[in-house]
Parts: structure tokens; C-alpha cells; sequence
């Protein structure tokens, strides 16, 4: 199959796709490989508190008593809102948190310690902020959502024979073929994913922008009524106890919603007059994160928001997020998005690799690319391995240890050695780090979650030599 496209917009698709793509590639490499990682974020939260125990089996007794042991040690108030997240088959485990302080709960309703998880946490900020304050860094990584769109549909535009040639991959030693070819399958293969990640990533960080919009051409300016629409009315309650029945709650949306998940309670208003309980409850049988209900603070059943059975738009917005990252269905189908979001890592690496060929020659841009594509997985290690090793705060050493890797990159004049060298320190890495993780957290470690994640680091280093073994192969160290 090939596209009927004029030369004309062929040429100027092909140009307008490589200098987009130049534009944000590091940006785009970022937010695609920490996009990658993040899909396992409630994996990687238990691999860092291993010795927090994977339990079903909490009551809402035992959530009620450990709501009330954190208020007492909060005095007695609080500002803002308080949450609880309930333990699911996907992070069996529970957490209260407030004011910005999380706690981890035992199933017998005793505050374990708190829950840190520095780890996750650097990865998936880079992601959904790129370590930036969260409203600037938000708006600029739904940006770039935007502009992979337009990225993916020049692509195809660029790319005349690009369905046509969809299972050719040529693997010889011509670097700039085969670049070429891996960027174009890659890209075609996974082009529904691509462009459906593309679409809602736009979603995160450009709603507020768009709620004004919507507000002021549809409903006269009236946010309020927009609000009302989409994220249900607000109710009115006054007089209520600072301490709320969640149990009481708990137990009535059981026997309301007997085939529904509670995932999480939140107070909101927390110990006010008119605080009443948010509980969110996720439907199997529909992809919306979850539906909430409303109670008040002595847990009797108000009303809920209704985005279960609400409008088709409205079910949409409220099913972005586990869209987004795969947290739907079994865990093969979280597998399958973690791996077509490393495919689009290696289409962002791809594409500026091949542009860097073209110009046949080597400088700065060169070694400067080379040090970001694998100084970010080695600062990611470096990272989590001090934190791990000496509690060490993870973004700091992150950052520093990738432009000390890039002024490395500038320094060495030899890019096909500074690869090589890359490329070893990062296997070596990827094998110190579950080494270093089963050390610290022996024998919490022996459990079915960290065995499984540790061992992946350890099939990525060998994907790592393998890969240097091919670059060798080709006569790169000669």
C-alpha cells in the first residue's frame, strides 16, 4: 500500500517532521522513556517498601481505627483533605495521607510508617512534570502530546511507502538504513498506541485551558455549570462530627455496589462543619477510574456524581487515566503498554539518530544526544542506588549525574568509545542495582513483586550487551 500523496507534501511533511522532532527531542525522549517506566509505578512503589506487607485483607473497622489514630496524631485537625487509598489486586496495600504526609497502614488499623517512595516518585515527576513545578510542567508535557500528534500524522504524510514496507528491516552495516527502517516499523506497528497515547497525554495538563474555553462558548462563562456537568454538583452539609464513619460507609457501598472495588475514602473538608465522605469506588465492567459516592460524615449514603452511567463524554474524561497507563485488565495488558511505550523511547531515539546520520558528520550535537540518551537510564540507577544505599534525595543526584555524564559526552571526542563506555557502565548498573536492593532489603526482597522486578533489570542488561555486543560486531571498537 502506498499513500497518494504529492512530492510536494511529501517533501514538506518529511522537513516539517524532522525539525518538529528536533525541537523536543530531549523533552520527547524524557516523557516517552519515564512514560515507559511509570506504567509500573504501583509495581515499583511495593519494590521500595518490600517489607510493607501484600494484604487483602483489611476491615473497615481497621481503616476506621487507623483514620482515627492519624487524626490524633495530627491533633485533632487538619487542613485541606484527607485520603485513605484501600488496597486493590493492583496495590494491595493502604496509605492515609494529609497535608502531604503519607502513612502506611497494617491490616489491623496500626500506622506502620510512613510511605516513601523517592524512587517512583522521581520517575514518574519527570513524566507528568519533568521535575518542574506541576501547573508549568503539566502544560508543557500535555504539549508535547499535542505535538506528537502532529508528529505521528506528518510521519505517515513523510513516508509514502511507510505501510508498504511495514515488515522490512534491514540489519546490515549501512547504520543510517537500519535506523531508518527500525524508526519506520516501529512507528507503524504501533500507530493506533502511539497516537491514542499522543491524544490523551494532551488531556493532563491542558484541561484547566480547556475548561475556560468550554466555559465561556458554551456555557456563558459559567464555570460552576461546567463543573457541575462534568464533575458532578456540589452538596451542602453543615453540623457534622469531626471524626467521619468511614466504616460505616465502607460497608454501606458494599451492599450498594456489591460488584464494584472501593479504591479510595477522602474527607473532604477534613474536620470541619461541613466535612463530608468522597468514596470512590471503581466499576470492573467499565473503564472510568472510578465512580464516586457521596456521604456524609456520619456515613449515611447522599448521592453519587454519576460517571458510571453519566454521558458518553463524561464517562470518557473519567476514563484518560487508565487508558493512559494500562491500569485496566489483566496484568498482561499493563506488559504490553509498558513495552509499546519503551517502542516509542526507541522511535524518539530513532528519529534523531537518523537525522544525525544524514549529516555525515560528528560534533557536539553528536556527543551531546549520545550523553542523554544513556546518561537518563544511568542517572535513573545512580539515583535509586544512593537512595537505596544512603537515603540520598534522588532527583539532586539524578540531575548531577546526567551533566556530568553530558559534559563527559563533550569531553570525550571519541563518540563510538564514549558509547561503548555508556553502554558498559549502564549493564554493569543494571545488574548492581537488584543485587544492591535484595542486600538492603534481605529477605523482605523474596517476594513474588521484587523477584519479578529485579530480574527484569537484570534481562535489560543483558538487552544492553547484547546491543553493545552487535555494535562490536560491526567493527565499532576497531
Amino acid at each position: 500500500m502506498s499513500l497518494s500523496i504529492s512530492p510536494n507534501a511529501n517533501k514538506s511533511a518529511l522537513k516539517s517532521h524532522a525539525w518538529i522532532g528536533l525541537a523536543v527531542s530531549v523533552l520527547m525522549y524524557w516523557v516517552c522513556f519515564s512514560g515507559a517506566l511509570s506504567v509500573f509505578s504501583q509495581e515499583l512503589l511495593r519494590w521500595e517498601q518490600p517489607h510493607i506487607a501484600d494484604d487483602l485483607n483489611y476491615t473497615p473497622s481497621s481503616i476506621q481505627t487507623a483514620y482515627e489514630r492519624f487524626l490524633e496524631m495530627k491533633g485533632g485537625s487538619t487542613d485541606g483533605n484527607i485520603v485513605v487509598r484501600l488496597p486493590t489486586q493492583d496495590l494491595p496495600r493502604a496509605r492515609i495521607s494529609a497535608e502531604g504526609e503519607a502513612w502506611n497502614i497494617s491490616p489491623t488499623g496500626e500506622l506502620s510508617e510512613p510511605s516513601t517512595t523517592p524512587i517512583t516518585d522521581l520517575i514518574v515527576d519527570l513524566h507528568t512534570a519533568l521535575h518542574l513545578p506541576e501547573d508549568l510542567g503539566m502544560m508543557i508535557v500535555s504539549t508535547l502530546g499535542a505535538i506528537l500528534s502532529a508528529l505521528i500524522i506528518s510521519g505517515i504524510i513523510a513516508h509514502r511507502r511507510i505501510f508498504k514496507d511495514a515488515f522490512r528491516l534491514r540489519t546490515g552495516n549501512n547504520e543510517q538504513l537500519t535506523q531508518g527502517d527500525l524508526h519506520n516499523r516501529m512507528s507503524v506497528w504501533g500507530l493506533p498506541f502511539h497516537l491514542m497515547i499522543a491524544l490523551t497525554g494532551v488531556y493532563f495538563g491542558l484541561a484547566s485551558f480547556l475548561t475556560s474555553i468550554y466555559a465561556d462558548t458554551l456555557y456563558d462563562g459559567n464555570k460552576m455549570g461546567l463543573f457541575a456537568d462534568i464533575y458532578g454538583s456540589s452538596i451542602v452539609v453543615e453540623n457534622q462530627p469531626k471524626v467521619a464513619d468511614i466504616a460505616r460507609a465502607i460497608n454501606e457501598i458494599r451492599a450498594m455496589e456489591p460488584n464494584t472495588q472501593p479504591v479510595f475514602v477522602t474527607l473532604e473538608n477534613a474536620t470541619k462543619d461541613n466535612q463530608y465522605i468522597l468514596l470512590g469506588s471503581q466499576h470492573l465492567d467499565k473503564l472510568i477510574y472510578s465512580e464516586q459516592y457521596r456521604f456524609d460524615s456520619y456515613g449515611q449514603y447522599i448521592d453519587k456524581v454519576g460517571y458510571s452511567d453519566g454521558e458518553v463524554g463524561q464517562q470518557a474524561i473519567f476514563s484518560v487515566y487508565r487508558i493512559h497507563f494500562g491500569h485496566f485488565g489483566p496484568e498482561a495488558m499493563k506488559i504490553f503498554f509498558g513495552l509499546m511505550g519503551f517502542a516509542l523511547t526507541i522511535i524518539s531515539v530513532t528519529g534523531i539518530n537518523l537525522w544525525l546520520a544524514k549529516r555525515q558528520k560528528q560534533d557536539a550535537l553528536n556527543q551531546l544526544w549520545m550523553g542523554f540518551v544513556w546518561g537518563t537510564p544511568i542517572a535513573f540507577i545512580c539515583a535509586a542506588l544512593l537512595e537505596l544505599m544512603l537515603h540520598i534525595p534522588t532527583k539532586p543526584v539524578f540531575w548531577l549525574v546526567l551533566v556530568a555524564i553530558l559534559v563527559g559526552s563533550l569531553i570525550q571526542k571519541m563518540l563510538v568509545k564514549t558509547h561503548l563506555v555508556l553502554l558498559n557502565v549502564l549493564a554493569m548498573l543494571l545488574v548492581i542495582l537488584p543485587i544492591t536492593h535484595l542486600l538492603v532489603h534481605y529477605p523482605d526482597a523474596l517476594v513474588p513483586n521484587s523477584i519479578a522486578i529485579n530480574i527484569t533489570f537484570i534481562v535489560f542488561a543483558l538487552c544492553v550487551w547484547r546491543y553493545r555486543y552487535s555494535r562490536v560486531k560491526k567493527g565499532w571498537d576497531s
